[in-house]
């Protein structure tokens, strides 16, 4: 017996697209800042820029860092390191940078405990909603209210701003990003669609560069120079 949704077509849907918008790093300046200087509550303030920051910098998915308990804190080999369970199930060590660490110790709820949850109390839930009401409040007194930016969307930027470093290394930024596919960790890419980045600038700079030496070397009229590379290359975009 045949299935009759066989015949059905379904929508093609786009792996690569989101409605997520993500932000600058200096965006993410602007909004660190915020959480740790004009946070609306005075006593969440540090604990709302540890929370940022922690999820910026190891990388982290929210529900990650809101299931994570202070005996998951720990000391190996000098690096501050917390143990996270991550999507699909296993447990990985991620080490936390100092400027995070400062900003975890600050806030008071989880520095003094031995045991229990390690989320700052401006998380205090284990659900994702308060956090998502805690970043909307804080882009929109950071200025950044029109961006649609929930906690998930730390992690995109995370792998975005690493990716776009001069000495990047998408192998190790795989592994810190917890993708066991390199393609995943494109997905989450979004200067991949950049224009500035596009490979046919460099590939033009260098056809112009050449034109230019062929002709100087087969000689031109006298009166008539040869113009620079670099007008060429703009020439060609």
């Amino acid at each position: 017996m045949k299935n009759p949704f066989d015949a059905v077509q379904r929508p093609v849907i786009d792996p690569d697209f989101s409605r997520t918008e993500g932000y600058t790093e200096q965006q993410w300046i602007q909004l660190l800042v915020t959480a740790r200087d004009h946070h609306r509550s005075t006593a969440y303030r540090t604990r709302a820029y540890a929370l940022l920051l922690v999820l910026y910098t190891c990388c982290l998915r929210i529900e990650s860092l809101l299931a994570a308990r202070v005996e998951h804190l720990g000391y190996d080999k000098g690096h501050h390191a917390i143990r996270v369970k991550v999507k699909g199930g296993s447990w990985r060590k991620k080490p936390i940078p100092p400027i995070a660490w400062d900003a975890r110790c600050r806030t008071t709820s989880t520095a003094a405990r031995t045991a229990g949850c390690s989320r700052p109390r401006a998380a205090a839930s284990s659900t994702n909603r308060p956090c998502d009401g805690c970043c909307a409040s804080l882009a929109k007194r950071a200025g950044l209210g029109d961006v649609r930016h929930p906690p998930h969307g730390v992690k995109v930027d995370a792998i975005t701003h690493a990716l776009a470093k001069p000495d990047d290394r998408p192998d190790k930024i795989q592994r810190w990003a917890d993708h066991k596919d390199s393609r995943t960790t494109q997905r989450y890419n979004r200067c991949k669609e950049l224009l500035d980045d596009s490979p046919g600038y460099a590939l033009a700079t260098d056809m112009a560069d050449a034109w230019s030496t062929q002709k100087f070397e087969q000689g031109q009229p006298q009166g008539r120079s040869a113009e620079p590379s670099a007008s060429r290359a703009s020439a060609l975009r």
